[in-house]
């Protein structure tokens, strides 16, 4: 679907809720809750601050995913370029902005985050308990960033300045310089963190629409 047929928010919302990677981050985050919830207790003090702790966190986990993961350029070895799966799809969410599939996460890159992170936090924390409910905190985040990710694509306008403010710097990331702007849920992080230049200040980019471009060889396969 292009960005051109989805004009309102019950429109958005109603592809967003239809797709494969918001369905999947849900069901996730559900999972954690009524494990948490069976489990029992109320929650700790301790968990409440890794909830807060990870909220106050999650814009600037979005800002660094956005510009050294998404934006990896193709890794040569021995003579071959390959290329991450999850930026080769941003590859070509660059190319065509108004491609709304291409601008939800992809699915296994859900699945190995989950298993890696739940992973990593249990044995940080020896704790099912905390883990679920760092996951779930987690999972809520992603669902909040996967949303106004998908809503920037598409062709609502924005009403509250709030969400005008990341409206605009990510079309600016998209149609002037992709060097820029990788905030998302908080937008002044490009501010804080040296990426958020005026607009006016900034050269458009020839590469905006084409970020690490692959090369063929003669066969027409990428290397």
């Amino acid at each position: 679907m292009q960005a051109s047929q989805v004009h309102t928010l019950p429109q958005a919302f109603k592809l967003f809720s239809r797709h494969t990677s918001p369905i999947l981050l849900m069901l996730i985050m559900a999972s954690f809750i009524v494990t948490r919830v069976y489990l029992g207790d109320t929650l700790e003090r301790l968990e409440l601050s890794m909830m807060v702790g990870l909220i106050l966190y999650w814009p600037f986990q979005e800002w660094w995913m956005h510009r050294f993961l998404l934006h990896l350029p193709p890794i040569s070895w021995r003579g071959r370029s390959y290329e991450m799966d999850f930026a080769r799809i941003h590859r070509l969410h660059h190319a065509d902005p108004k491609d709304l599939i291409l601008a939800f996460l992809p699915a296994p890159a859900i699945i190995v985050a989950l298993i890696a992170f739940t992973s990593v936090f249990y044995l940080v924390s020896g704790s099912v308990a905390y883990t679920c409910t760092w996951m779930a905190t987690a999972s809520a985040s992603s669902i909040l960033y996967e949303w106004v990710h998908f809503l920037t694509h598409t062709d609502y306008k924005p009403n509250g300045q709030y969400y005008r403010r990341i409206w605009k710097l990510h079309r600016w990331h998209h149609y002037k310089n992709e060097h820029y702007w990788f905030s998302f849920t908080v937008p002044w992080v490009d501010q804080w963190l040296g990426t958020g230049p005026l607009p006016k200040d900034v050269p458009h980019s020839p590469t905006a629409r084409q970020i690490n471009p692959t090369q063929t060889n003669d066969e027409g396969v990428e290397t």
